[in-house]
């Protein structure tokens, strides 16, 4: 009986040693990469069985969004090849003249950002190059314009000045001098292709994080949800709130990605159309949909709207919204409640609309 005993626990130990190493050599396999993209740092994190599909895949991905960086970007300096390769700065330079025949995804982009002018009264509008421009933050010295000129760059604003063919796949700013900005569009739209292409290749989980733009694919490595902090504005490296996120994108807008000080105010780049001015009210705005594409242009565009106006708007388009406010108060819709951890330290309260 003793023998046997010994035999049997023998066998569960060497079973158990086998299931192990079963498991140890189905783990997933993890590759992550970064590239210096759209005036950030872009990581993309995937994960499978085999280490070089994943490595070719994350390639896909990049090579997908820096053509999207390629086609929307509107700083290459005039004669240069990637001036010539730009969409935008084309459009740009042929403001008041002449249509321009556009790459698909950049008409896609300029359909998606005139839908959202209207869906949120005028609070987004990428006919606002001229306005960004006088402000400087394209470039190493931004600075407060003057009151006349951002009025005088203000006639420049025009959503409905912006015409685009569908048949013949054309744009045209009918006016000279006018300019578009898609700083506000690109990055998510780019981060939606970046997802596409890693879903071509097979790849089931993944995390791209594009400075505040995050879209994961499936679930975590182990198989939950993936957590995603909340910055809080007013203390770097404080987190305010930890988010539960499954295939779908939380794209973040918030007045300490890029700003200066001048005369005691903070101004930063989240300008509202309307004014010329950056938008008040709230110090951050997070949007949580499937896609990054309107998740990124909402971020923008309920940021300018303000607190109130920005919870309202979110749950008409059917989106989640955590806000931050200029106070120092965390707001969010209803439906985002059971995947938000806020923490103790956060003063907070969500919607009761």
């Amino acid at each position: 009986m003793k023998n046997r005993a010994i035999v049997w626990l023998l066998l569960a130990g060497f079973l158990a040693a086998v299931f192990g190493l079963f498991l140890y050599l189905r783990r997933p396999v993890e590759y992550r990469s970064e590239q210096f993209l759209m005036d950030t740092f872009v990581s993309i994190r995937v994960y499978g069985r085999d280490r070089e599909k994943l490595r070719e895949a994350v390639t896909a991905a990049f090579t997908e969004m820096r053509r999207i960086a390629e086609l929307s970007n509107r700083f290459p300096p005039t004669g240069t090849a990637e001036h010539r390769t730009s969409d935008v700065c084309r459009i740009n330079d042929m403001a008041g003249v002449g249509a321009v025949r556009v790459d698909q995804d950049v008409f896609s982009m300029l359909e998606s950002a005139r839908a959202f002018h209207d869906l949120t009264g005028g609070a987004f509008d990428v006919t606002v190059g001229p306005v960004m421009d006088l402000w400087g933050f394209g470039g190493k010295k931004p600075h407060v314009p003057k009151a006349g000129n951002i009025q005088d760059a203000l006639a420049l604003v025009d959503n409905a000045r912006l015409i685009l063919d569908r048949k013949e796949r054309t744009a045209f700013l009918e006016k000279a001098g006018m300019s578009l900005d898609l700083g506000a569009v690109a990055k998510g739209y780019a981060t939606e292709r970046a997802v596409l292409a890693l879903k071509r290749s097979g790849v089931e989980k993944a995390l791209i994080d594009a400075g505040g733009n995050i879209r994961v694919l499936g679930k975590s490595a182990g198989n939950n949800p993936w957590r995603i902090g909340i910055k809080n504005p007013s203390r770097e490296g404080d987190i305010l709130a930890v988010l539960s996120l499954e295939d779908s994108a939380a794209v973040t807008s918030g007045d300490y990605y890029r700003y200066f000080e001048s005369g005691g105010i903070r101004w930063h780049h989240i300008i509202d159309p309307r004014t010329g001015y950056p938008a008040r009210g709230s110090r951050s705005v997070t949007v949580v949909a499937k896609d990054a594409g309107p998740a990124d242009v909402l971020s923008t565009a309920l940021f300018v709207l303000g607190p109130e106006k920005a919870l309202e708007t979110g749950k008409k388009l059917g989106v989640e919204v955590i806000i931050v406010t200029a106070d120092g108060r965390l707001l969010y819709t209803l439906g985002i409640r059971n995947r938000l951890e806020v923490l103790d330290s956060a003063r907070h309260r969500h919607d009761q609309g």
